[in-house]
């Protein structure tokens, strides 16, 4: 009864989102295959983890991969928007997009390859990483400040372990809704739909904070998402958002726990001046985002551990 249950939940979300939707045009996620998805999450072994698989991913994307289509890339374009357009205007497009269809790939996916290619592609943090630091840390509950597409959601649940979540992108909210109560879980979890640089964090108990917060790189945002706050620049977005959000998670963080973010390497440069070095890193497996992204990127989860009670710099 509960598998019925939950896929009718499943069922129900897609249909909400329509079955003939340039979405599932490009990726059909049926709900078994989604429940079976994640139940394989669910069943990973700690310690025996291929960080590289995508196993949880079509359990996430059922819900999100939609919403991404919607954010826009470095550009300022959306895929929507984008494939609305005239996206096949330059020859090298047209032939990327031959070459797609000669390929076996249908009409939607082979621009979706040309969009990703030429404009740029909206990564989520896979839940398996997510699983994988999570089995590392044991942490009770986990705060994430910029909850994002529910990667690390997935991952939590996956593990029974309580979350928090905070995200200014209202129109997620039916997407996390549907997604927490298709699969099971024995833990609390909680998303608030707010900005979280305005959240009192003292009236919360965590003892880890994961997050992957908006991208900037040099001055300008690397992704656009649906309700999110305009920043003039990266010192704007780290004066008002970033800077004042990583002190008041960290003040309010137990003794002990674990502060983990994974931000591009400038990023961390920056973020150093509120936490200082940290305890340690984890590379991560990046495919570059956009034609022309430079040769040798490199992305990681920063770790920091707080030793004692209010640990942090003011600058």
């Amino acid at each position: 009864m509960e598998d019925y249950h939950r896929g009718y939940i499943l069922q129900h979300a897609l249909e909400g989102a329509g079955l003939r939707s340039i979405a599932d045009q490009i990726k059909t996620i049926t709900p078994a295959e989604a429940l079976e998805d994640y139940n394989k999450l669910r069943g990973l072994e700690c310690g025996s983890i291929n960080t590289k698989s995508l196993i949880g991913n079509k359990a996430m994307d059922i819900f999100f991969f939609k919403h991404r289509l919607a954010t826009k890339v470095k550009g300022g374009e959306s895929f929507y928007e984008w494939v609305k357009g005239n996206p096949l205007n330059t020859p090298s497009a047209k032939r990327l997009y031959k070459y797609n269809l000669e390929h076996g790939n249908s009409p939607a996916v082979a621009k979706y390859g040309v969009f990703r290619l030429y404009k740029g592609s909206i990564n989520a943090f896979k839940p398996i990483i997510a699983r994988d630091l999570f089995c590392k840390y044991h942490p009770r509950t986990i705060l994430d400040f910029s909850a994002g597409w529910g990667g690390r959601l997935l991952g939590a649940m996956s593990l029974d372990i309580n979350y928090i979540g905070f995200d200014t992108n209202t129109s997620l909210k039916k997407a996390y809704k549907y997604m927490i109560k298709a699969y099971p879980h024995d833990c609390k979890v909680k998303i608030h739909f707010q900005d979280s640089s305005k959240v009192d964090y003292s009236k919360y108990t965590y003892d880890f904070v994961f997050t992957s917060p908006p991208y900037y790189q040099k001055t300008n945002p690397t992704e656009g998402y649906e309700n999110m706050p305009h920043y003039e620049n990266r010192e704007d977005f780290n004066e008002r958002f970033f800077f004042p959000v990583v002190r008041n998670t960290m003040r309010n963080l137990s003794a002990g726990g674990h502060y983990a973010l994974n931000i591009p390497m400038d990023m961390y440069e920056d973020v150093k001046k509120v936490l200082g070095a940290c305890d340690t890193k984890m590379p991560l497996y990046i495919q570059k985002r956009y034609k022309g992204q430079e040769g040798g990127y490199k992305e990681f989860i920063y770790v920091w551990k707080k030793k004692s009670v209010g640990v942090i710099r003011v600058i």
